[in-house]
């Protein structure tokens, strides 16, 4: 299993950006690659919520089902992805009502049957990291503008 870990200052507040982050209606605007976020178990995130997702990578659109298994309010949300791949992600919060330092991490196993579809393991890699830290960009980017 691989595993890319990316952290990022945000000048606003941390109940803003935890806010922000845990909201499955902001997930796509955040996650670049993500097409759609759909048949949420709940309307409020919590530890158990369970979702389906589109995730686009190379231009081939992989599905799956995910779900919160981690939630406490203003330190952390973790995730879990079955599908074409599996995916665990943290965000992980530290801050205050200035700052926020926002930790992305990402656990991920491309099987060998996908990985032959769309690239081999070290673009793949490559791609990964260049999204973490899209995410944690465009996350800053997203919450110091007001």
């Amino acid at each position: 299993m691989s595993q890319i870990t990316q952290s990022i200052k945000i000048n606003a507040p941390l109940p803003k950006v935890f806010n922000y982050v845990s909201n499955p209606e902001n997930w796509t605007r955040y996650v670049t690659s993500l097409v759609d976020v759909r048949n949420m178990s709940d309307d409020t995130p919590s530890a158990g919520m369970t979702f389906d997702w589109t995730y686009r990578m190379l231009g081939v659109n992989n599905e799956g089902t995910g779900r919160i298994t981690d939630f406490e309010k203003d330190k952390k949300i973790a995730m879990e992805m079955e599908g074409s791949f599996p995916i665990k992600e943290t965000y992980s919060f530290k801050g205050d009502d200035t700052s926020t330092e926002l930790t992305f991490e990402i656990k991920y196993d491309v099987p060998g049957k996908v990985l032959g579809v769309i690239a081999d393991k070290l673009v793949v890699e490559r791609l990964n990291v260049k999204e973490a830290v899209a995410v944690l960009n465009k996350i800053k980017d997203i919450c110091e503008a007001v």
